[in-house]
């Protein structure tokens, strides 16, 4: 099957031109199933009160989870540390981190920010409530929501890959080093995906216990990779939205025809109407924007601090270039490093598509405006002045500089801990 073929059948697939609502949406409907199963889709914003009680109780049992993993497997890590290698330490790590920033984002699921955000996001802010006003905005509504469904179904891909093999691999090295036979090579312990303290040596040396915690390991994987996998999921089907805002607003600026002389009354009539509804979707734009940083801000902060740290582990954990590290780790490195560059870059698209309104600003035709339009220009031309972005802990403005400033801080670890893991 060719690309077109799998494109078009895609379309088919997913046409939502009968929806009524984005909460209709067939990614959305994906969305909202990944998030519900960690307890974390405002239901009760949409009228289903029962629903979100029952999920919010589901959510704190993921949170007190969440932060007992972590606490066991530094309890692990601290029995075994006499015997302990370097690199398993460091998966052990790599394990906890991960499960620090689902931890994270477990919390911001009880915000009435985040619950709020949502809700404007599907009843006010989205595209579909936009594409009836000129023919280019149906045409943009129409590009983003193809691309969201094309995003979605790749992030969900990503999660389901990325987790097989970090779960089920260890499984194939236990039954390749012949762990499930009679003749189980002595002096060995059976491989598990998460290492934690399990007050008995039986889960690591015996084949009940084995399958006890490789049973136990799966939903942990899950919970954890759609904690991982939907918030920036969420945060990036927000983001097309208000590029494709921009998008519109900028297409309506440069749509104001320019014309030998002075408007007429008539067209000055007109203009000024055109003005005032470009100044109230800027308005509507810049609301938004600044709700989402509320809502969002402390999560971009800890993203961007656990990144430094969850990238620099995989590295090095994959540095050994086995074919055991590459199956079980690349996937990994590869899936967390795509997410630190995959949220800067959709954010840095903001930053710039905001820069460029300055510029079709300025190509208005104002020289042929009467004063009060003129003074309407000048409004609208301060406003704009003031870039549309993101901010982590409300201070960093999300982009490519911050993940630059990331990166070079984990290559710079990485060297300094491959050494010393180089020393032992």
């Amino acid at each position: 099957m060719t690309l077109t073929q799998v494109f078009y059948s895609l379309k088919r697939r997913f046409d939502d031109s009968d929806a009524r609502s984005p909460l209709n949406f067939k990614y959305i409907g994906m969305l909202s199933f990944m998030l519900s199963s960690i307890g974390s889709w405002p239901h009760r914003q949409f009228g289903r009160r029962r629903l979100d009680f029952i999920l919010s109780m589901y959510n704190m049992l993921l949170i007190v989870f969440a932060i007992a993993l972590p606490s066991l497997g530094a309890t692990y890590i601290w029995y075994k540390r006499e015997t302990i290698s370097f690199f398993e330490a460091g998966h052990v790590l790599l394990c906890m981190f991960l499960e620090f920033l689902c931890l994270q984002r477990l919390f911001i699921a009880w915000t009435a920010k985040y619950r709020e955000i949502i809700k404007d996001y599907l009843l006010e802010f989205h595209l579909f409530y936009f594409k009836n006003r000129t023919q280019y905005a149906s045409k943009i509504h129409t590009q983003i929501h193809y691309i969201s469904v094309i995003f979605t179904l790749y992030m969900v891909c990503q999660m389901t890959c990325g987790m097989s093999l970090f779960t089920f691999m260890p499984w194939y090295n236990n039954y390749s080093n012949g762990m499930f036979g009679t003749d189980r090579p002595a002096n060995r312990t059976f491989e598990q995906a998460v290492y934690f303290y399990c007050f008995t040596e039986d889960v690591y040396t015996t084949i009940k216990g084995y399958w006890v915690l490789f049973v136990f390991n799966i939903p942990t994987a899950y919970n954890t990779s759609c904690g991982l996998v939907a918030f920036d999921l969420l945060l990036s089907l927000i983001v097309f939205q208000i590029w494709g805002h921009l998008k519109i607003l900028k297409h309506n600026l440069l749509s104001i025809i320019p014309k030998e002389g002075m408007y007429s009354p008539e067209e000055n009539m007109r203009v000024r109407e055109i003005l005032k509804e470009i100044i109230e979707h800027h308005k509507l734009i810049i609301k938004f924007v600044d709700k989402c940083s509320d809502a969002f801000s402390e999560e971009l902060f800890v993203f961007y601090l656990l990144m430094q740290l969850l990238t620099c582990t995989c590295l090095l954990e994959v540095s050994s270039l086995t074919a055991d590290a590459l199956a079980k780790y690349g996937p990994l490195t590869l899936g967390v490093h795509q997410q630190l560059i995959q949220v800067s870059i959709l954010f840095e698209m903001i930053s710039t598509k905001s820069e460029q309104l300055i510029d079709a600003v300025y190509a208005i035709p104002w020289q042929c405006m009467d004063t009060s339009n003129r003074k309407t220009v000048m409004v609208l031309l301060q406003r704009a002045q003031n870039p549309i972005t993101l901010k982590a802990a409300k201070m960093v403005p999300v982009g490519l500089q911050t993940m630059a400033a990331v990166l070079k801080t984990t290559f710079s670890y990485y060297m300094m801990l491959n050494a010393v893991a180089g020393e032992h």
